[in-house]
């Protein structure tokens, strides 16, 4: 999942965060004077995700996006060993079943699991001293549907129980023909919890169960005006007309381990069902030292049927429709789809001896983590064809018997296998020292000893039905399996200041560092993977100020990462005809990819504050101004002619990322009432490595108005999207280098949006 929303590196103050996916809370602020907490970083609202309902946010540090969402972690460990193919949200689902939702720092999420992002820190909820539980129902415009309850008490002698499940059916905002339900997420868990040694220790044991089912498709087709703005194209509306075909309600792909033609229906290829079991033990002892230890097995049974609306192009008046007449349409949208079977098997074991020193100045952690993954997937690809309409039908073209079909290139464009065993040793060491009345400085390093090996392949060549020794990999051209390993160390560091030089005014710091290395899934394109790590640096510094009225910070903040890779189209007409035996002639158009790593930076400023001018009233704001850079880019490409194009964009600004980043965050309380508003601004963002090409900015918009009826029941009223932006993005992959825009003014194109105005109401029951 490609989320386009960028944040920015800061160690934010003073007010509490969402704590559900579908309301809004008044900002919680904390004491002006208590010491910051360096672990955490408040003021995301994580849950509000302008992409999706049911999955966190993924806040960009300065850096281009991930691919795969939100990294999560509940309980003390990640949601999934690796981002992919169990991606996490496929087993996280939030709600009433966690006790707190929170966001770690970037220098907590680089000590605990090796790698530098915002990670959502999750805790499941336990069993209370006496019985109670809530139930929570939700219904919106579009007809989704969300069930979340859960149930607690104490079983007596120190044991206690709980149970919690949530339900989502979800037919989409817009209503395909091809599928009734879009999503249908179904999570229970069942939690057995014991205290003993007169509170001070604590056990128990979680097992979780969740199936996930998602066919969701978010394109649309628009126009691209050429300034940065885009129009509906023959008045299809983003989000809320189908643009899934109606008779594609099954998938069909060949699985190149056997060479058979395989179809699956939507619903079949598209649910993943993980099974876990967690068990957690915590002591206190009574020097005050205190130990932890969380064990998880995992055992996820992935199946993803991912959908994407590619190029536009004009009826070449070789497509039918499935009664076999002439389609005649202006144009053909061409549909990539991917079917990714997979599983994982993941044990993982983190325990941690933390304490403070005998004047309180120290406050230190010793951590290990044993982790131990087996994964695999064996994914295949093909592409068709449909009209350029609202609910469109399948287009079909001819095969070389005259037969109709709607399937072609089957694995053409990337059919991928790996099945890996991978294992982390990390030793976790952290300081918090409370130097003097003004100064606090905190330390911490992670040595992480990563060991893997495995097998994978890559089909490119599409020949009708290969075996598993027709397998192509770029590394191993004869074809056969790849085998792999590696053994790495990864370090990790921290370190973050706080000098307090008045009351409630001073400097504030911190700076981060991971390493990370080639992981199984590399291995799994059509080249081997590059062995230089990849190296992060993180650093901002600034100022606070504190008083009754105002809290906040404003520093300024860099980031750096080496080795990213990129694939890069660029479009030639030949000056001479082809020398390589092609068969192109001069003024033909030829195209060539080429794959190419760089570095990216980021230089910014940014400014977080909370106000609090009168009692039930606050405000909190950011502001973010940041240069997000490529950083030796530097592309050529020979076409077929002989002659070589040469483009070097270092200093350009990255795709898909903004420069001005901006939030607003008001909310009132007054007795049984609570109103809050949250406005996201991302301003203009590139399409294109030349810049040439860009979006214009815009909003993301939440509004929440909460009633407690009375101790036990409360209504809520949310809104998404309320200004009614389309957020459309998407990129030209004709355009990726081009430094001539003209050819691209009111262009047709397909691409994402964010969610459409959307209202819903919820009632929660506490008992």
């Amino acid at each position: 999942m490609n989320i386009n929303k960028q944040s920015t590196i800061t160690v934010s103050l003073l007010c509490g965060m969402l704590l559900g996916s579908t309301a809004l809370s008044a900002q919680e602020v904390i004491k002006k004077d208590s010491v910051a907490n360096d672990k955490e970083v408040k003021n995301r609202n994580v849950m509000l995700n302008a992409s999706s309902a049911d999955q966190p946010r993924e806040i960009s540090i300065g850096l281009p996006a991930a691919t795969t969402g939100a990294t999560i972690f509940e309980d003390g460990l990640p949601v999934s060993y690796n981002p992919w193919p169990d991606i996490p949200y496929l087993s996280w689902t939030g709600g009433n079943g966690y006790s707190r939702i929170r966001v770690m720092s970037l220098g907590e999420a680089a000590l605990q699991y090796g790698g530098i992002a915002y990670a959502v820190n999750s805790f499941t909820a336990d069993a209370g001293k006496q019985f109670g539980g809530k139930l929570t129902y939700q219904l919106n415009n579009y007809g989704r549907q969300v069930f979340d309850g859960v149930v607690s008490g104490p079983l007596g002698k120190g044991w206690g129980l709980m149970v919690n499940t949530r339900q989502i059916w979800d037919p989409g905002t817009s209503k395909i023909t091809a599928a009734s339900l879009q999503s249908r997420v179904q999570a229970y868990r069942f939690k057995l919890s014991k205290s003993f040694a007169k509170g001070r220790g604590y056990m128990s044991l979680l097992y979780q169960f969740s199936s996930n089912m998602n066919n969701t498709s978010t394109a649309s087709p628009f126009i691209f005006v050429g300034d940065g703005s885009v129009k509906k194209y023959n008045g299809i509306d983003f989000g809320t007309d189908p643009y899934f075909p109606q008779e594609a309600n099954t998938i069909s792909y060949r699985d190149d381990e056997t060479g058979k033609i395989i179809t699956k229906s939507w619903r079949d290829g598209g649910t993943t069902r993980n099974s876990q079991i967690t068990y957690n033990f915590n002591y206190r002892f009574r020097n005050g030292m205190k130990f932890d230890f969380t064990s998880r097995a995992k055992f996820g049974n992935v199946n993803q049927a991912l959908s994407q609306a590619t190029g536009i192009s004009k009826n070449s008046g070789r497509y039918f429709y499935a009664d076999g007449t002439p389609y005649t349409g202006d144009y053909v949208q061409n549909r990539y789809l991917m079917v990714v079977p997979g599983f994982e098997r993941t044990w993982f074991n983190t325990a941690m001896l933390s304490g403070k020193s005998k004047n309180a100045a120290h406050n230190w952690r010793i951590g290990l983590n044993i982790w131990y993954n087996r994964a695999g997937t064996k994914q295949a690809s093909t592409n068709s064809a449909q009209e350029v309409t609202k609910n469109p039908h399948l287009l079909y073209v001819k095969d070389s018997n005259g037969l109709l079909q709607s399937a072609t290139g089957l694995n053409a464009y990337g059919g991928a296998y790996y099945n890996t065993h991978d294992s982390k040793f990390a030793l976790i060491l952290s300081d918090d020292w409370k130097v003097n009345k003004r100064l606090n400085l905190n330390a911490g390093v992670r040595l992480e000893y990563n060991t893997y090996a495995g097998k994978s392949a890559t089909t490119m060549n599409g020949k009708e039905n290969p075996r598993i020794n027709n397998w192509w990999v770029g590394a191993n051209p004869n074809g056969g399996i790849t085998h792999f390993n590696g053994d790495w160390l990864n370090p990790s560091a921290t370190f973050n200041f706080r000098y307090s030089i008045l009351k409630g005014f001073g400097l504030t710091g911190e700076y981060v560092f991971v390493m990370q290395r080639t992981v199984p899934k590399d291995y799994s394109g059509a080249a081997m993977p590059r062995m230089k790590p990849v190296d992060i640096n993180a650093a901002h510094g600034g100022i606070f100020w504190n008083n009754k009225w105002i809290s906040l910070t404003s520093q300024l903040s860099y980031v750096s990462s080496t080795n990213y890779k990129t694939r890069s189209g660029f479009y030639h007409q030949l000056q001479n005809d082809a020398t390589d035996g092609s068969g192109l002639l001069k003024g033909d158009e030829q195209s060539v990819t080429v794959t190419t790593n760089y570095d990216v930076r980021t230089i910014g400023w940014t400014t977080d504050f909370v106000l609090t001018p009168f009692q039930g009233f606050a405000l909190h704001g950011l502001l973010t101004l940041q240069k997000p850079t490529y950083q030796n880019l530097d592309i050529n490409a020979t076409f077929a002619d002989g002659i070589t194009d040469h483009a070097d964009v270092s200093g350009n600004i990255v795709t898909a990322m903004s420069r001005v980043l901006i939030e607003l965050d008001p909310s009132y309380n007054y007795k049984k009432w609570s109103v809050g508003l949250n406005f996201r601004y991302f301003g203009k963002q590139y399409i294109n490595k030349t810049n040439t090409l860009y979006f214009n900015g815009h909003w993301e918009t939440f509004g929440n108005v909460r009633f407690q009826l009375n101790k036990k029941i409360n209504f809520a009223l949310n809104v998404v999207n309320f200004l009614n932006q389309n957020g459309a993005s998407g990129s030209i992959s004709s355009a990726d280098l081009v430094t001539d825009p003209s050819k691209y003014k009111n262009y047709l194109m397909a691409g994402s949006y964010i969610r459409p105005f959307e209202v819903s109401l919820s009632t929660t029951i506490n008992f």
